[in-house]
């Protein structure tokens, strides 16, 4: 898992094993290497003692041990400076960029700003900048709009409280949005960013524009799907029930739009589910349901999705594809056509098996696999985790595996080719497809290919369940 992530998920759902003898430690470190003659070659083991701690553990409790040993501030600036602007490794930063913050002052602002700009340094830099620069939210806002991941949770999270009108307008349009879920910040954009208050139009953002309609749409949709999820969702809200109405009201007569259509449609599953701990009576519940049903019932909606699905290449197509599943259409042909021209579309194939008739599903599996390069699929396993650039052939393979999981007795080649996919989720996905075959129905080859895939398997966890799943193909084998 990359550190950024691990980062992220340990402060919002884990909780971290703080080391406070690793921090006296490091003190001890600093006290050692600022109290010498300036030196680089003790500042590179100073670098490297930094290059071995999880950052994550010790930096807020450095203060106390380096107060103690009345160590020099100013000496510590100019080493932390220098670990920053010449570091190689990612703790090491991480940690320079707190003693930064404790040690540092003003003129370290646009280095935090520069550092801070990589999701990898947000939180470290955002924690510097409160503790270094006397009024930091200027800083920050200007942080948070420059972060899209982790990055913009963490420096959106410390503008709690804010009353800027242009921080609070800016965290309803854009800021709940990040490249890592909205549900993190949505219901944190609602209460700082005053959604009823912006929504009511009588407040210091003025009326309400496009903008901040589809602002609203996303954040009502991100609490409704974060019920139960990993952050606060609409039953944290107690402003929910008059968010929702008002949101109602203007969405009834505003142009429709893909985006709108799909958080509407969440909105309206969500209510529509009963859920329990919204600020209302069962029944307003119920009848705020059917109130954003009813808007869905405008044609100009299933309109949006038409002209969205015309062009298979077009931009919008995949949002078209999701909207039109909400809506309870099946556009089957559509979803083909998108498929002969970009196989490598694994959201298209999960469409396409799901809308499918079951006197199609064997055309379906027969383009599957005359349509993806089966050869370059098949090259042997690694522990290739599929994510990233490069993959996009082998997500879908993975993808349309998973289907198959569904049509016991279909697609042997595509799942043998799953079996030699260099990704770990394809092999898994391959097998469990594998496992749901009638007894007695395999082709001849399949065990001997599974046997094969078996013996050059690196995963453990993969390897014990083609193990299993040989025991029942061939008992005599031995495998069990």
């Amino acid at each position: 898992m990359h550190s950024v992530v691990l980062d992220g998920i340990r402060t919002h759902h884990f909780g971290i094993d703080s080391k406070t003898e690793r921090a006296d430690t490091l003190a001890e470190v600093v006290s050692r290497t600022v109290e010498g003659p300036p030196d680089v070659a003790a500042a590179q083991l100073f670098h490297d003692a930094l290059a071995d701690t999880d950052a994550l553990t010790v930096v807020d409790h450095l203060l106390e041990p380096l107060a103690a040993r009345k160590v020099s501030r100013r000496r510590t600036r100019v080493l932390a400076r220098w670990t920053v602007e010449h570091g190689t490794h990612r703790n090491a930063i991480k940690i320079a960029l707190a003693l930064l913050g404790l040690c540092g002052d003003e003129r370290e602002r646009d280095l935090f700003l520069l550092l801070g700009s990589l999701d990898e340094f947000t939180l470290y830099a955002a924690v510097a900048l409160r503790r270094a620069v006397p009024d930091p939210e200027p800083d920050l806002f200007r942080l948070a709009r420059r972060a899209t991941g982790w990055g913009r949770i963490h420096a959106v999270k410390r503008l709690a409280g804010t009353t800027d009108p242009a921080v609070r307008a800016w965290l309803l349009r854009e800021g709940f949005r990040n490249g890592v879920m909205n549900e993190y910040l949505a219901h944190f954009a609602a209460v700082n960013g005053g959604l009823v208050e912006a929504l009511a139009g009588d407040g210091a953002q003025g009326d309400v524009d496009d903008a901040l309609l589809d602002g609203a749409g996303g954040i009502l949709s991100a609490m409704a799907l974060s019920e139960g999820g990993p952050a606060e969702g609409l039953a944290d809200y107690p402003d929910a029930p008059a968010a929702l109405e008002r949101y109602a009201e203007l969405i009834d007569t505003a142009p429709a739009t893909l985006g709108r259509l799909t958080g509407l449609a969440v909105i309206r599953d969500h209510l529509r589910a009963g859920p329990e701990g919204l600020a209302h009576s069962a029944d307003k519940v119920a009848e705020l349901g059917r109130r954003f049903a009813r808007v869905l019932e405008r044609s100009a909606w299933e309109a949006q999705v038409r002209a969205g699905l015309a062009d298979p290449q077009a931009r919008d197509f995949a949002v078209a594809l999701g909207a039109a599943d909400r809506l309870g259409m099946k556009p089957f042909d559509d979803v083909l056509r998108r498929l002969r021209i970009a196989p490598q579309d694994s959201s298209a194939w999960h469409w396409a098996f799901r809308w499918v008739a079951p006197e199609r599903v064997n055309e379906l599996v027969g383009l599957a696999g005359a349509l993806l390069p089966m050869d370059e699929l098949s090259t042997g396993p690694s522990e290739a985790s599929s994510v990233g650039p490069g993959y996009e052939n082998d997500r879908a393979l993975t993808s349309v595996l998973h289907c198959l999981v569904h049509v016991p007795g279909s697609g042997w080649p595509l799942i043998r080719a799953g079996l030699r996919n260099r990704c770990i989720g394809a092999r898994s996905a391959a097998i469990a497809a594998l496992e749901g075959w009638p007894d007695g129905s395999l082709p001849t080859e399949a065990t001997s290919v599974l046997r094969s895939a078996e013996t050059e398997e690196p995963h453990t966890t993969t390897r014990e369940r083609m193990s299993a799943l040989l025991g029942r193909m061939d008992p005599g084998s031995g495998k069990a």
